[in-house]
């Protein structure tokens, strides 16, 4: 397990970097709208719906992700490769952290941000909190969450995290968390690489609808 080093300076302004982030996870969310299992059981009153929560699950489990599994390793090029992912979101309309993280992770790369991994939430003592975004390794890293849908810089949304959003995750005051790399899937080692100029604009007419057009790449 390696651990990403965290600058624990406070970013507070939203800057561009971060607008387009967040603008990369809202477009995520229209192109792709989905239902996510895991963010169902935070809901206040998820009890009441624990058969329709579990039946959720276990489509992501085996109808959605073993449709990508299957499309992934039939696949005979790059593109056939990205279409794994995004053909099974696209049928089921579900999906979780995981598919959230890669699909951002696609999205970023589309949109030419270099330098970004998926990664995984984690507390200090080694604990896998079961919560995977999209880290970008700039000269102020940030993360892109498409499944909370906004992107903040690490120190940022670590306190996020523990503060307006602790009812998903359930994080003490005073524990520290951090973000670890880690490859669970294939698909996750697939997207760890920056994306060719050649792949870049052949995605961006294949999927235009995920090709944000301002200035800022």
């Amino acid at each position: 397990m390696r651990v990403n080093p965290i600058d624990n300076t406070p970013f507070q302004s939203r800057n561009k970097t971060i607008r387009f982030a967040d603008d990369i996870a809202r477009r995520v969310n229209k192109c792709y709208p989905r239902i996510s299992a895991s963010k169902l059981i935070c809901f206040e009153n998820s009890l009441y719906y624990n058969n329709y929560i579990d039946n959720l699950a276990f489509i992501i489990r085996h109808g959605m992700r073993f449709m990508k599994d299957e499309m992934y390793d039939n696949s005979e090029s790059f593109y056939e490769k990205i279409k794994a992912l995004i053909k099974p979101v696209e049928r089921y309309r579900l999906g979780n952290c995981g598919e959230s993280a890669q699909l951002a992770a696609i999205t970023a790369k589309i949109n030419g941000i270099k330098n970004c991994h998926i990664t995984h939430l984690y507390s200090a003592s080694g604990e896998d909190i079961d919560h995977a975004v999209l880290y970008v390794n700039d000269k102020k890293p940030y993360i892109i969450d498409a499944w909370l849908g906004f992107a903040d810089y690490v120190p940022n949304i670590l306190s996020r995290y523990k503060n307006e959003y602790n009812y998903n995750f359930y994080i003490e005051q005073d524990e520290k968390i951090t973000f670890c790399s880690k490859i669970d899937d294939e698909y996750t080692d697939f997207l760890k690489d920056d994306f060719t100029r050649k792949q870049t604009n052949k995605l961006r007419k294949i999927y235009p609808n995920l090709f944000i057009k301002r200035g800022y790449v």
